[in-house]
């Protein structure tokens, strides 16, 4: 796997990570309402403006995505046009949810089954509406903000976390235990900076010995993973993958962190892949939304 060269200065922090605490809640999603809007009123709920959520279940009525796609003559990759479904039972889903221009906004990449039984995925755009009510378990984060803008240096949207005081419904403050022993980090992972490794560098950083990876999602130059049906290894071509889901843990063996992460992919093709990550082997092509929860 090559590392892409984006456009702009590169960035000194290749980690951005904000310790912070968590509230979750298990809801059922309603028909016809746009994803977002429904996210952001259970997180409301929750007296935050930030968090992430995990879908599974149920159908999109109004499905709109896109696949990752080549460079142009200003990026080092892209988006396909715009595809849309008028109906697709959904799998599973990441999302990220925070605020761009001061207005709530997602960033989610699911999977779902089309009609006729394939199964597809990609990045979903904010007119998505849900059909049939999937679950979605939406976390709440205290302490930290998810905040959109255009990147610098690759030039496209991201999400990134930052340090914020903590709201809980009427109570503010500046939660100091968040600091002392946080029970999940969330971090932005800059490009080329290999997944496992960044993964590892949190837990290090913040004294986690034993840890689950959640709802994680953005994108690889590419993947290399283990088939889960075959047990080969093998890669998908760049310069972009759409990392659907990442989950995985850490735990300490022989006074050491090791790790193992799984993950669902889509690729440029629209092809849809899954299995364990091999180490070192899986660099961040855009940007890359972790959560990574204390489990020690």
């Amino acid at each position: 796997m090559q590392p892409l060269v984006h456009p702009g200065p590169r960035t000194e922090h290749r980690i951005i990570s904000v310790p912070v605490r968590t509230r979750s809640v298990v809801c059922e999603l309603e028909p016809g309402i746009p994803l977002v809007d429904q996210l952001h009123g259970a997180l409301a709920e929750l007296g935050a403006d930030s968090g992430y959520a995990e879908l599974s279940g149920g159908d999109y009525a109004l499905l709109s995505y896109c696949v990752p796609d080549v460079a142009t003559a200003e990026k080092a990759l892209s988006f396909s046009e715009t595809r849309g479904r008028p109906v697709a039972h959904l799998v599973y889903g990441s999302v990220t949810l925070g605020l761009r221009d001061g207005e709530r906004f997602m960033h989610s990449h699911c999977c779902w089954q089309a009609p006729g039984g394939a199964l597809e995925g990609g990045h979903l755009w904010l007119e998505t509406e849900t059909g049939v009510p999937p679950f979605a378990l939406v976390t709440a984060v205290y302490g930290a903000q998810w905040t959109s803008a255009t990147d610098p240096e690759t030039l496209m949207p991201v999400f990134t976390p930052t340090e914020r005081s903590v709201l809980m419904g009427e109570q503010q403050s500046t939660d100091q235990q968040i600091l002392d022993a946080p029970d999940t980090v969330v971090a932005r992972v800059l490009p080329n900076e290999d997944i496992t490794d960044a993964v590892l560098t949190v837990c290090r950083q913040y004294g986690f010995t034993r840890a689950a990876v959640r709802a994680g999602l953005g994108s690889f130059a590419g993947a290399t993973f283990v088939d889960r049906a075959s047990g080969e290894i093998r890669s998908v071509d760049g310069p972009a993958t759409e990392v659907i889901a990442l989950i995985g843990d850490v735990r300490a063996v022989d006074s050491a962190l090791a790790v193992r992460l799984s993950s669902t992919l889509v690729d440029r093709h629209g092809v849809i892949h899954a299995g364990e990550l091999v180490a070192g082997e899986n660099l961040v092509a855009a940007t890359f939304e972790l959560t990574v929860q204390r489990l020690d």
